[in-house]
């Protein structure tokens, strides 16, 4: 009797599986880059309510990343959570995403896609690509996302490669240590924050401490190619314009800062706008130091620097 209990079991369960019925491959890929739309849309609608309901809340949900300089990798619903919220409320600019290629399997109840996408500003200039891995289960009859994977492609190429050439590889040495000093300042910024400090406290401190290294006999003059030594070093991928210069007054902008942060931010409990506090401030310890003013002002997609003659 148990032998032919065990027999009708047996076939019950492929039986059972078989009876679920065929799965419509074209209407899940269709649910699937819906779900990935909505992600996106959410995030740029500031509502973190409707970007939460496209992730599956619990342990094993996992956000990575991977750029020039360096990696993050978070695990956990309330890790991540916590980590997005702050991020996906502030108010942004609104940006174009494309998203193409899609690469989706789908099984029963779960499916992965690999894609690419490209961000646009509004005067449609390409500002970031990536090519994203995501696994997603079905929940409650909705795809939802529970492993994210971003290699952001920019950070390992130059935009500026001449007419008729591919891109070409930046020099690793010098991206590197780019990416360390600015990892320098995340984690000066995040030390502080965590130990009730604000970026203004570790800015005052951090730029008293290094404006006594610079040569005071070099004045404004020596002030100014520091500072755009700097930025141009902090923007080794981005474009750097001069917009006015007299003997008295220098002004010009800079983008492709630390794009990462940019669009990744907060990045160790550091946002975007944390870390260009941190430069600006520095800058303006040096700069009185150095007989100067300094003003730092974020416009479209540009930083505007003012160096002013005292």
């Amino acid at each position: 009797m148990k032998k032919y209990l065990f027999i009708l079991i047996a076939i019950a369960i492929p039986l059972g599986v078989f009876c679920q019925g065929k799965i419509d491959i074209e209407k899940e890929k269709a649910a699937i880059i819906a779900l990935i739309e909505e992600e996106t849309a959410s995030y740029y609608a500031s509502d973190f309510d409707r970007w939460a309901a496209t992730q599956v809340q619990d342990e094993t949900n996992t956000l990575m990343g991977a750029w020039n300089t360096g990696f993050s990798y978070n695990i956990g619903w309330d890790s991540i959570s916590a980590g997005m919220k702050p991020n996906i409320i502030e108010k942004r600019e609104t940006m174009k995403e494309v998203k193409s290629n899609y690469k989706i399997k789908i099984y029963n109840g779960s499916a992965w896609v690999i894609f690419e996408n490209e961000v646009f500003s509004k005067t449609g200039e390409s500002v970031n690509k990536f090519i994203a891995t995501v696994f997603l289960e079905k929940k409650d009859n909705k795809w939802k996302s529970v492993y994210r994977n971003r290699i952001e492609v920019s950070t390992y190429y130059s935009p500026n490669a001449p007419e008729g050439f591919p891109n070409v590889p930046v020099s690793d040495r010098y991206l590197n240590m780019v990416g360390q000093i600015n990892i320098f300042i995340i984690n000066s910024i995040n030390y502080a924050k965590s130990i009730g400090k604000t970026v203004e406290d570790i800015a005052n401190f951090t730029g008293d401490q290094f404006k006594t290294s610079w040569n005071k006999a070099y004045g404004y003059n020596g002030f100014v190619n520091g500072v755009k030594y700097n930025w141009v070093s902090f923007a080794p991928e981005g474009k750097f314009k001069v917009l006015e210069q007299d003997d008295n007054h220098f002004k010009f902008s800079v983008n492709g800062v630390f794009p990462y942060l940019k669009n990744n931010s907060p990045l160790y409990n550091v946002t975007y706008d944390e870390y260009l506090t941190f430069l600006k401030i520095v800058h303006g310890k040096i700069a009185e130091y150095m007989g100067a003013e300094y003003t730092q002002k974020v416009e479209k997609e540009q930083i505007t620097v003012t160096i002013i003659k005292k």
